[in-house]
């Protein structure tokens, strides 16, 4: 079964992963600026005209979020209207948000389970291809390793301290995949459904603003970028020993493939 399921997952992320930058630099907290079509599934979320989070495109109709950007004052019954999204900010397009599903187990005082699908009300256009695209989704035995290299983008702060940055700065950082013990020794609150990422010594890392973005990994075999992490939680903003914590998405295949059961069209 986990077989069928890993075969499976590939062929549905046929076409995904590709961006028209061949190289990437070394560049969110310690981050520099992106280019147009460089992150290509990177988006925007919006409510009442104020960006708040980020989310990640895996399709032409569907995104994948953090669930904690979806708490609060932010009224599950009542957002669906006001919610915006907005793919690659130099093509602008920008598009409701047609359905929201919050995992069921999503517990947020632990930040568990903390992944949210989104259904756009208008899928973009294959038209935008060149510089809006699906980044891969991991299948369930798809892991990251050790000192492993991947990469944050968002359009929060830049440190703990600062504003967040401007829609037309995308920010990028790399970071490193942190030993699952070390991470649960450092918050004693890491679940098997979470990952950490950053650099230890700190200055690198996802920040507030950056909620619900992605942890893009890049596949040394055939060069595709799969979206790993999403941003969840951490202690500070690239503090020394903190690293950032993100959503395991491997974890989630089966129950994306529940409610995407004719795939990633």
């Amino acid at each position: 079964l986990l077989d069928m399921l890993h075969a499976k997952c590939y062929i549905l992320s046929k076409g995904c992963g590709s961006t028209r930058y061949s190289n990437t630099h070394n560049r969110i907290v310690g981050g520099s600026e992106t280019h147009e079509g460089e992150w290509p599934w990177q988006a925007s979320l919006h409510f009442a005209g104020v960006a708040y989070c980020g989310a990640s495109v895996i399709s032409k109709e569907w995104l994948l979020s953090a669930a904690h950007c979806f708490q609060g004052n932010r009224n599950l019954d009542n957002r669906i209207e006001l919610n915006q999204i907005e793919l690659n900010l130099w093509s602008k397009f920008v598009s409701t948000l047609k359905r929201i599903i919050v995992h069921e187990y999503y517990n947020s005082q632990n930040y568990d389970y903390d992944i949210a699908l989104l259904q756009l009300s208008t899928p973009w256009l294959e038209t935008m291809r060149w510089s809006v695209g699906p980044i891969c989704l991991p299948p369930t035995m798809h892991n990251v390793y050790t000192g492993e290299k991947c990469w944050v983008t968002g359009w929060g702060q830049k440190q703990e301290t600062s504003k967040p940055t401007a829609l037309y700065h995308s920010l990028i950082s790399e970071v490193e995949i942190v030993d699952q013990t070390v991470c649960h020794s450092t918050y004693g609150l890491i679940t098997s459904r979470m990952l950490c990422a950053g650099i230890m010594s700190g200055k690198r890392d996802s920040c507030k603003g950056d909620s619900g973005g992605p942890l893009s990994c890049r596949n040394k075999g055939d060069g595709k970028w799969f979206l790993m992490g999403i941003v969840s939680w951490g202690y500070g903003c690239g503090r020394p020993n903190f690293p950032g914590v993100y959503t395991r998405v491997s974890k989630f295949s089966t129950w994306i493939q529940k409610y995407m059961p004719s795939g990633f069209s």
